[in-house]
């Protein structure tokens, strides 16, 4: 597997590889990760029975000269032992991996992370020499699609529909399960976590929080938002303005957050673009009541007003409308998260997404 970064760095995409990857070598695949070395981070190390090997340099990202070249030297110098390039997101990465598995023999799988603006396919081509990097792209054996949206937007940039496996991201079911059921607080708790960036709609969050202020809900409603704060958006500063700041607090990303989710009382995920948010399917598994966009990957897990609660992006007012929703039903509130648990056990565990690729392995070398 190919990724750009890799622990320490736990974002959605590294989360997912590491995931799976460990579920994998369960399966009897022998993995490794290759990906780029931090300060803070060993040469090498094992993971879950995954090897992980951190090379130092960057790997080809969006960057090109160096970064490519330097990638391809080292997966032409090592090719004798892989099989299959599995590259996570479709940049300059994936695109050295395709080259080097036409070349001697091998196969190259891409797994694409988000569409729509935020999307692989909307980067890759904003970049120089992005449609060049498309027509490379297009030569993998297979292209991973975690939405449906992912997959047409595949398809209508000239991908093969024989090419495109949709195959959505996995959830670890039996670590996150409730020991206990949802708690009556005396401030029901929503939570978020992902990074702090516009594209994760944490101003629409705010935003709605004033609306249950000036309703009169100051002493019934708390936020919590566990994260990374993105360089240039300062959302601490932007509840201090809106007069909130004693509703909200801002956390790092935790340590423990199977107890995170375990003390909240319901999960608000108001992106503007996602690909399959690995949180929405914890929360989802710990049995959240969830409120969500409709936005690709979102809409392909939740079924509104059965399993979690669908507003548009940008609404504020409907985020607000279905947080209240939440406060003043618990009935509902419970009901959302135990049918949010079946679905995820049922389409989106891990154990049912890994045997998918270990099939889709086997059949590239049927």
């Amino acid at each position: 597997m190919i990724i750009h970064q890799f622990r320490p760095i736990t974002g959605g995409a590294e989360l997912q590889a590491e995931r799976l990857s460990g579920k994998l070598a369960e399966l009897g695949h022998s993995v490794e990760v290759l990906t780029r070395l931090w300060d803070d981070s060993a040469p090498e190390e094992v993971i879950n029975g995954v090897k992980v090997i951190r090379v130092p340099f960057t790997l080809a990202y969006l960057g090109v000269g160096k970064q490519v070249l330097e990638t391809f030297q080292y997966l032409i110098e090592h090719r004798s032992k892989y099989d299959i390039f599995h590259a996570h997101q479709g940049f300059g990465h994936a695109m050295v991996a395709v080259i080097v598995a036409r070349c001697f023999g091998k196969r190259s799988i891409i797994k694409m992370a988000c569409a729509g603006d935020y999307g692989d396919l909307s980067v890759l081509s904003s970049l120089s020499g992005g449609k060049n990097a498309l027509s490379i792209l297009r030569k993998a054996d297979i292209i991973i699609a975690v939405s449906r949206e992912v997959e047409a937007e595949l398809i209508q940039n000239g991908f093969s529909p024989d090419q495109v496996r949709l195959i959505p991201n996995g959830v670890d079911t039996t670590f996150f399960d409730r020991k206990e059921q949802v708690s009556v607080r005396e401030k029901f708790r929503f939570i978020f976590i992902g990074r702090r960036h516009p594209q994760k709609g944490i101003d629409i969050a705010l935003q709605a929080l004033v609306q249950l202020k000036d309703q009169g809900m100051s002493e019934k409603i708390e936020m919590k938002l566990y994260g990374r704060d993105s360089e240039g958006h300062d959302y601490r500063r932007v509840a201090d303005e809106l007069g909130i700041s004693d509703l909200v607090e801002f956390l790092p990303f935790s340590d423990d957050i199977y107890n995170v989710y375990q003390n909240a009382s319901g999960f608000i995920l108001p992106s503007r673009g996602e690909g399959l948010s690995n949180s929405l399917l914890e929360a989802m598994s710990m049995r959240l009541p969830v409120i969500a966009t409709r936005v690709s990957g979102t809409v392909d897990v939740i079924e509104n007003e059965l399993d979690g609660i669908l507003i548009s992006p940008d609404a504020p007012e409907e985020l607000a409308c279905a947080m209240m929703k939440l406060m003043n039903d618990q009935e509902l509130a419970v009901r959302l998260g135990r049918n949010a648990r079946e679905k995820v056990c049922q389409k989106f565990s891990l154990d049912v997404i890994s045997r998918k690729y270990s099939e889709l392995y086997h059949e590239l070398y049927s």
